[in-house]
Order: C-alpha cells, then sequence, then structure tokens
C-alpha cells in the first residue's frame, strides 16, 4: 500500500497512513486522524484541496468522481482524489491540506 503523509498548512505533518485504492485520499486521511474538512464532497469547492508535495504521479485527481471546478497543477481536491490503479505498493506520497 502506498504511503500518505499528511501536513497541514505550515507544514507540520499531522499523520501518516498507508492508502487503500478503493477510497479517496481525504477519507482515509480524515479515518486516519487528519481533519481534512469536507463541504460539497463531490470535487465542486476548494474545502479539501491539498497541495502535492511528492508522488503526484501517484494519483488519480477524479478516482471517486468528476472535478467540477479548476485547480492548480500542483493541487488536488481530497474529497474525490484517489490512488491510480497502477500505483506501485511503495509509492510516497506527502501533501499539505490547505484548510488544516
Amino acid at each position: 500500500m502506498a504511503k500518505v503523509t499528511v501536513r497541514d498548512n505550515s507544514g507540520k505533518e499531522v499523520v501518516t497512513f498507508d492508502a487503500e485504492k478503493d477510497e479517496s485520499l481525504g477519507t482515509q486521511a480524515q479515518d486516519n486522524g487528519a481533519p481534512i474538512p469536507f463541504s460539497c464532497g463531490v470535487g465542486a469547492c476548494r474545502t479539501c484541496v491539498a497541495k502535492v508535495k511528492k508522488g503526484k504521479e501517484y494519483l488519480d485527481e477524479e478516482a471517486v468522481g468528476p472535478k467540477h471546478i479548476t485547480t492548480e497543477d500542483d493541487e488536488i481536491l481530497t474529497c474525490i482524489c484517489g490512488l491510480r490503479e497502477d500505483a506501485p505498493d511503495d509509492a510516497e506520497i506527502d501533501i499539505e491540506a490547505e484548510n488544516l
């Protein structure tokens, strides 16, 4: 399973967990103690936005639903973003949640 590190908006590590491929990163982060906030939950707002510091090539930005807004190249909406099906088990992903 890929290792995901979630940081707050100052760069401080909040949690690291082994991610599953069948659930959004935001939901998994919440389940592991990182209270990334959700509002719409469907990729239509920026409440759950995070900057990807490492490992973007392993992410599917629309793993659990379509993105309805534009984000910067280094950003993801954690409510809909998940691991790519072909992400290797030793992948390392580092994200910084804007609203933590």
